[in-house]
């Protein structure tokens, strides 16, 4: 059985999970203009004042921080909400269950942070993450259009009706990652692991997804249009519904797949297994093989 369901009702990108409470008190000193200020100042003070201080849960909301350098930063479970980080260093910074909702990330180098279980309703709009463990991250809803992702561990995030446009995740980890509705168009998955992923009704529109493991994926009803599948796994992969006409799956790995109402039509299925797959199924299916591509 598939790891994802089909849900209804919405999802509040900006909600915290019920239970998930931040420890210790944004009254503590400093208070949030010396907090910031003293982050400013040194990065080397401000890490050993969270050494000494471990109750101490800051409060930088709305702050100004463009370009500036935060690289290797504590910022464990921050309050960067509302904040400016445009062009900003956060490259090995901490931010380890940081609220980032409707920060302003854009350009920014997040390389190896860590953003495990953080909150990011936000504009990623071509930051790099590359190789940034985001692992459980909340990124619903987050502008991340043309970000760099290459190996970056997405396992168990949830980015559902996130924008990833042509955003590069080659070699990236999101296994069993929430990827509903998300878009996906143009974007670069070669030989990424989405293992037990969800991506019901997302759009991978002429996204690049060679060599990628897509066992037990959940693409119903997911727009695949000239989406590149060569010698993908995409063993035990749901894609009813799903839309794959002109793609290319030359090589792909289809045994076991759902392939009941999915759109074949003009797609390039040459030496592509399907064994194991129930042939009853492809009389709701269009296989109009494009000779052309084969040749």
């Amino acid at each position: 059985m598939s790891f994802w369901k089909k849900v209804s009702g919405k999802t509040d990108p900006i909600q915290e999970p019920a239970g998930q409470k931040h420890s210790g008190s944004y009254s503590a000193m400093p208070r949030r203009q010396d907090a910031i200020r003293m982050l400013l100042d040194s990065v080397e003070t401000w890490n050993a004042f969270r050494q000494s201080h471990l109750d101490f849960i800051p409060d930088l909301s709305g702050a100004d921080f463009r370009k500036t350098n935060l690289r290797g930063a504590n910022l464990c479970e921050a309050n960067l909400s509302d904040s400016d980080l445009r062009g900003a260093d956060l490259s090995m910074a901490n931010l380890k269950g940081a609220r980032l909702n409707e920060a302003d990330l854009s350009e920014a180098n997040l390389r190896n942070a860590n953003l495990r279980g953080a909150f990011l309703f936000s504009s990623l709009h071509g930051a790099d993450l590359r190789g940034a463990d985001l692992t459980g991250a909340n990124l619903c809803g987050a502008e991340i259009i043309g970000a760099d992702l290459r190996e970056a561990n997405l396992g168990e995030a949830d980015l559902s009706k996130a924008n990833l446009s042509r955003a590069n995740l080659s070699q990236a980890n999101l296994s069993r990652a929430n990827l509903c509705e998300a878009n996906l168009s143009r974007a670069y998955l070669d030989r990424s692991n989405l293992t037990d992923a969800g991506l019901i009704g997302t759009d991978l529109r002429g996204a690049h997804l060679t060599k990628a493991n897509m066992l037990g994926a959940s693409l119903c009803s997911a727009e695949l249009s000239e989406a590149n599948l060569e010698d993908a796994t995409l063993v035990k992969a749901d894609l009813s519904e799903a839309n794959l006409s002109r793609s290319n799956l030359s090589g792909a790995d289809l045994n076991g797949a759902i392939l009941e109402g999915a759109n074949f039509d003009g797609a390039n299925l040459s030496g592509a297994q399907i064994l194991n797959t129930d042939r009853d199924i492809f009389k709701s299916c269009v296989f109009t093989i494009d000779q052309k591509k084969q040749s």
